[in-house]
């Protein structure tokens, strides 16, 4: 899996969003950390199923099955590059694109900020499954998904 990011993260990523967040890293990385917490950052009204959700650590495994309209799909991703003060990469190993590599990144501005990245790499399919992907996983959709886990992370963090 390092491999796979290797080769691509020179490359634009598909996707970024940045997030200055009025908290320190080690708070924010307590956070992502946090038991469930993909739970928290999934937008309610986006049908989400946990099957498996290992503690946040090199190699550890996320599979939940999702759904893309009427039709479910497993998604199985494995985190890597894991570094408390840095941030952490999750590469989809199966689900409903051809690839999916995510690189939170997480830097200080000063004690009290700091600015969250995420940067995705991602490719659809061809065919019916690449139809569906591009409508649940367009710009539009993820910027509104990560603009709510933006709201969410500064949410728990301002408590």
């Amino acid at each position: 899996m390092q491999k796979e990011f290797d080769n691509i993260k020179n490359t634009p990523p598909s996707f970024i969003q940045r997030d200055i967040i009025d908290s320190s890293v080690s708070k924010i990385m307590d956070f992502y950390f946090s038991k469930d917490v993909i739970k928290k950052l999934t937008i309610p009204i986006a049908p989400m199923k946990l099957i498996k959700n290992e503690p946040l650590g090199e190699k550890s495994l996320v599979i939940m099955q999702i759904w893309l309209g009427p039709f479910p799909v497993t998604w199985e991703a494995q985190h890597f590059n894991v570094d408390r003060k840095k941030g952490f990469t999750d590469i989809q190993i199966d689900g409903p694109m051809k690839y999916w590599v995510h690189r939170h990144e997480i830097s200080a501005i000063n004690d009290h900020q700091s600015i969250i990245e995420d940067k995705i790499w991602y490719e659809h399919f061809n065919g019916l499954m690449g139809i569906r992907s591009k409508i649940f996983f367009s710009r539009p959709a993820l910027r509104t998904l990560f603009k709510y886990r933006s709201w969410v992370t500064h949410k728990a963090l301002s408590k």
